[in-house]
C-alpha cells in the first residue's frame, strides 16, 4: 500500500498541497507553510514559490492544476476575497480535498464548515498537530518526522481499504475534475490579470 505519495523513477514523490489565503493573512500563511515543510509536507505558496513578473499568474494557475489538495486559510478578510472563494470552490467541484484552517475567528460558509476545519485561533501548536494528522490521513505528509503516528495511521488506512468498495475508474473522475479546474483557471485569470506584474 502506498500512502505517502506516488513512486516516480524509483523515488517517493509527495503529493503537493496548494495554500489559498488572503493577503491580510500572509504572515500566518508563511509561518504555517514553513512549519509544514519542516515536518515533511510538500506545500506550494505563491509568495514563496511563484515565478516573479509576468509569469506570476501562470505559475499560480500551474500550481493550482498540479496540486492534489488545498489548505484554505480563513479569516474575515479571506472570506471577502474573490480569488480565495474561486480557488476553494473549484477544488470542491473538482473533488479535490480542501482543509479549512481558521487563522482568525470568522463565520465559515456551509461547504467549509462541514469539512472539519482546523482552528488555529487558540493554540497554534495544538492545531498544527491536528492538521498534521489530517495531512497524514490524506497521504501528503512525510512519515519521517512522526513515525509512531504514521504507523498507527497506516494500520487505520489498511483497515479502511479492506472495508471500502473499490474506487471508480480514473476515466470517471477526469471529466468533473477537468471541467472544474478549467473554469477555475479561467476565473482566476480574469481576477489576477490586473494584479500581475509586468
Amino acid at each position: 500500500m502506498q500512502t505517502g505519495g506516488t513512486i516516480m523513477n524509483g523515488e517517493l514523490t509527495m503529493r503537493q498541497i496548494f495554500v489559498s489565503y488572503a493577503q491580510y493573512d500572509e504572515e500566518f500563511a508563511v509561518r504555517l507553510v514553513q512549519d509544514l515543510r519542516t515536518s515533511g509536507a510538500r506545500v506550494w505558496l505563491d509568495i514563496l514559490d511563484a515565478e516573479p513578473g509576468r509569469h506570476w499568474t501562470r505559475s499560480i494557475e500551474r500550481a493550482l492544476s498540479e496540486s492534489q489538495m488545498m489548505i484554505v486559510v480563513l479569516s474575515p478578510e479571506s472570506l471577502q476575497s474573490a480569488h480565495v472563494a474561486v480557488e476553494w470552490q473549484a477544488y470542491l467541484e473538482a473533488r479535490r480535498p480542501v482543509i479549512p484552517v481558521v487563522a482568525r475567528p470568522c463565520n465559515l460558509p456551509g461547504p467549509l464548515r462541514t469539512r472539519r476545519p482546523v482552528d488555529f485561533t487558540a493554540d497554534y501548536w495544538r492545531a498544527f498537530h491536528q492538521l498534521s494528522l489530517r495531512l497524514i490521513e490524506y497521504g501528503t505528509r512525510s512519515y519521517r518526522s512522526d513515525p509512531v503516528i504514521w504507523a498507527i495511521n497506516t494500520e487505520i488506512q489498511d483497515r479502511r481499504e479492506e472495508q471500502s468498495p473499490p474506487p471508480p475508474p480514473e476515466a470517471e473522475l477526469e471529466n468533473p475534475s477537468d471541467s472544474g479546474l478549467r473554469r477555475m483557471v479561467s476565473a482566476l485569470r480574469d481576477l489576477l490579470r490586473p494584479h500581475a506584474q509586468v
